[in-house]
């Protein structure tokens, strides 16, 4: 099997890029090619390598349109595997080596894995190094798991600021499947083929744009747009975000925290629930303690996760990015967008805590009235709302005894709660601009409240003077 396919593939680096403009992306592209041709094997004086042959672009083409361009608008960057001839020079029998196999055997049964999948599998797997674990792993899985094993580890690319590389997240995800138990290992990938598709089919759009914004072409184009973190990796993270969801779910199965029972259990859920709704419960997971667990999988069993506004989905807000984004206008009737951070893993710790002591005491029809009442408040006030909830509910609980006692709570706190949050938001704006090298001239700036059904952008705003 090794001379069949020795012949027909080469070891080599494939580049896939949609004419970006980001030149940043552009630049990390050239440096991962860089990086991956390290993977031939040297020449030396004791053996060389022969390459027979460079397989055709055209078989590529089907993944390259299936899996990358059709999921991410910039570009991914993974290494192909092919098997390399090592030939000794003194006339000694070749030697073989396919990703981190030298072991004929080993790489005779990973071709043979191979063979069993589907053609747009084989592709997939042509992406991912063969290793021993994967090899093992993949002999425990039937053709339906193999190909969907297949799928995610193509399916998970990261970006490292660090080294400015584009790759994948195979070797994480491949090592954590290793070790569960055969039961668990089929629903764990059952559940991360659901969570891959859900990223691919995710709409990653706005879903509230001002009036105004949009140019001819349809983009976005403010006066100024406040991003965080360092400009040259602002476009190469939107990698990160779209696996981030997928590999939330691996964290979770590698941090030890759920027996395989629980884990069973969790895994019926999520195949339940849409996007927003798994981002919360698989979030929630991760974060609460152990002696949490019973009431959150007792609010779990009981959330329609019909609707798209149950409290989980609104959990979820805290890690999507569009949550954290507002709109202002400045005195002159430009457009500002501020992309605010999200939500830290410690603040998020507090919330689910305050949740779970809101479903404890009160029960979700109770929570039901709120999220209905707060939903589409903005993301980072729901920490703040359900904490000032459940003190006033403590402290004041003759104002919690009527039939519409939510609603009044809701109207008396939520505007103020707002107003706070709007007033943090345009400091941080202000001091942003005035660290750039040339400020804008901003002078005031006006919130714009988000309308899913298309208003004007100067209609309904909380103000504030530079």
């Amino acid at each position: 099997m090794i001379n069949r396919l020795a012949n027909s593939v080469a070891g080599s680096t494939h580049n896939y890029s949609n004419d970006s403009k980001n030149t940043h992306i552009n630049s990390a592209v050239k440096d991962a090619d860089s990086k991956y041709k390290s993977n031939t094997l040297p020449s030396g004086s004791d053996y060389h390598v022969s390459l027979s042959a460079t397989q055709d672009d055209d078989y590529l083409k089907k993944f390259m349109d299936d899996i990358f361009f059709k999921a991410i608008p910039e570009l991914v960057s993974f290494g192909y595997s092919g098997i390399y001839r090592v030939q000794s020079d003194n006339n000694e029998e070749n030697r073989f080596q396919y990703g981190e196999l030298t072991e004929k055997s080993d790489i005779d049964a990973f071709l043979a894995q191979k063979d069993r999948l589907s053609s747009d599998g084989q592709i997939r797997f042509s992406f991912i190094k063969p290793s021993k674990e994967l090899l093992e792993l993949s002999e425990r899985l039937n053709d339906d798991e193999l190909e969907k094993l297949a799928e995610v580890l193509t399916s998970a690319p990261r970006y490292n600021e660090y080294t400015n590389l584009i790759s994948d997240h195979s070797e994480d995800i491949i090592s954590t499947l290793s070790t569960l138990s055969d039961d668990l290992l089929s629903s764990s990938l059952d559940v991360m083929a659901h969570l891959v598709q859900q990223n691919k089919a995710h709409d990653r759009t706005p879903p509230f744009t001002p009036e105004g914004l949009l140019s001819e072409d349809g983009i976005e184009s403010p006066l100024l747009r406040v991003e965080y973190g360092p400009f040259e990796d602002l476009g190469l993270r939107e990698l990160n975000d779209y696996s981030s969801h997928l590999m939330q779910y691996v964290k979770l199965l590698d941090n030890n925290k759920m027996h395989d029972g629980q884990l069973l259990e969790l895994n019926q859920h999520i195949s339940q629930g849409d996007f927003a709704t798994n981002a919360g419960i698989v979030d929630m997971a991760i974060t609460i303690k152990p002696f949490e667990q019973d009431s959150f999988f007792a609010m779990l069993q009981e959330v329609d996760k019909s609707n798209s506004e149950n409290i989980f989905a609104m959990l979820g807000q805290q890690t999507d990015k569009w949550a954290h984004t507002q709109y202002f206008m400045t005195e002159d009737q430009e457009f500002v967008v501020h992309h605010d951070e999200d939500t830290n893993e410690s603040e998020r710790r507090d919330l689910h805590k305050n949740v779970l002591e809101a479903y404890e005491n009160k029960g979700l029809s109770w929570m039901n009235e709120v999220i209905e009442l707060t939903f589409d408040t903005p993301a980072a006030t729901h920490g703040d709302m359900w904490k000032q909830l459940l003190h006033d509910v403590e402290n004041h609980p003759d104002g919690f005894i009527h039939s519409d006692s939510i609603e009044v709570w809701a109207e008396n706190n939520i505007d103020t709660i707002k107003q706070n949050f709007v007033q943090q938001q345009i400091q941080k704006i202000y001091e942003f601009n005035l660290d750039l090298p040339v400020p804008y001239q901003l002078g005031e700036l006006k919130y714009i409240e988000p309308e899913f059904e298309q208003v004007s952008a100067k209609s309904d705003v909380i103000s504030n003077g530079e």
